[in-house]
């Protein structure tokens, strides 16, 4: 297959991923905005793409996602979630995309009834490459390549399927968020968030990670921070914000040189969104803009940075009653 012809192909089937399968929010880090006290089940449409083909991979993604939210002041099963709610949260996720696919399964707790709220949360992420892992460069030093010829979509897109392998991905990440709620149902966050690694490749522990568009060790960590923000103009219309930046581990070897290098980027997005059918179903448009970290990390030019990320989410009602009604 010619690389054009690739290039066309995943972008199609990139495509098609976004409109038939779900994903997880973006703008709304925690899934809460839509969510009610006892069962949940939400999807969402997605993908993004840059307006110029280069150093970012289109992302499209799904994931069809459970919540149960279980109050510990009283028993309001149906209601919409309340500021400063108290609750533990039990959550369990199925993502898929044209690289990989998987589960997730989470426990999170929000002890106090205050707002803004905290909430502790601990998330099982387990992914399969489907023959999509890529080995890359993650030091820039010499006889080893550079970091830049390879983090881009033309270096991946190559090596996709043919040059690849299936290969199995499992995380653990700690998370501490902080949210605010205010208005029509509007949302403002700050997100911590530290995840473990472990990917089982034969690639001398050089991987990629397609959810987070990064390139990771096997070993590895990563550091995220995110700001995001649901702003509500009326019943139907709001403005979404969200910022997150990732910062990945280094390594080096008994000698003392780098075996890997930290590396990050920062991407920000702010775009409309609009909701109907009593806000159980939301698209989002939102442009965007990404940079990486270190100069030497990139090679492209300022027009392959811009972004372009459209996002349907639905939810599934389902028929509980208030906690003055039996089931």
């Amino acid at each position: 297959m010619t690389n054009l012809k690739k290039k066309i192909s995943v972008l199609l089937l990139l495509l098609c991923t976004a409109w038939n399968t779900s994903w997880s929010s973006t703008y709304d880090q925690n899934g809460l905005l839509g969510l009610k006290y006892g069962p949940n089940l939400s999807w969402t449409l997605a993908g993004n793409t840059p307006f110029v083909w280069g150093s970012w991979l289109p992302q499209a993604t799904g994931e069809l996602s459970f919540n149960w939210i279980e109050p510990l002041s009283n028993l309001p099963y149906g209601q919409s979630l309340d500021r400063g709610a108290s609750f533990l949260r039990f959550n369990a996720d199925v993502e898929v995309s044209p690289f990989y696919g998987g589960f997730s399964m989470g426990l999170g707790i929000r002890p106090l009834q205050i707002n803004p709220q905290a909430e502790f949360r601990f998330i099982y992420e387990n992914y399969t490459y489907f023959g999509s892992n890529v080995e890359m460069t993650l030091v820039d030093s010499s006889g080893t390549g550079n970091i830049a010829d390879t983090w881009n979509a033309d270096y991946v897109t190559n090596s996709l399927y043919d040059d690849s392998r299936v290969d199995y991905m499992q995380n653990f990440t700690f998370c501490l968020d902080l949210d605010y709620s205010f208005g029509l149902g509007g949302l403002l966050g700050l997100g911590l968030h530290y995840t473990l690694v472990d990917i089982s490749t034969e690639y001398e522990g050089k991987s990629y990670d397609y959810s987070r568009n990064i390139p990771v060790f096997s070993r590895d960590f990563i550091f995220e921070l995110i700001l995001y923000g649901f702003f509500p103009i009326n019943e139907n219309w709001a403005l979404s914000f969200y910022l997150n930046q990732y910062n990945t581990g280094y390594l080096r070897s008994s000698t003392g040189t780098y075996l890997k290098e930290s590396l990050s980027y920062t991407k920000i997005m702010l775009g409309p969104s609009f909701s109907w059918n009593k806000g159980n179903d939301r698209i989002t448009l939102m442009p965007g803009y990404w940079v990486r970290g270190k100069k030497r990390h990139y090679n492209g030019s300022e027009a392959e940075q811009f972004l372009i990320h459209l996002q349907y989410q639905g939810y599934f009602d389902f028929p509980v009653k208030s906690h003055s009604e039996k089931w």
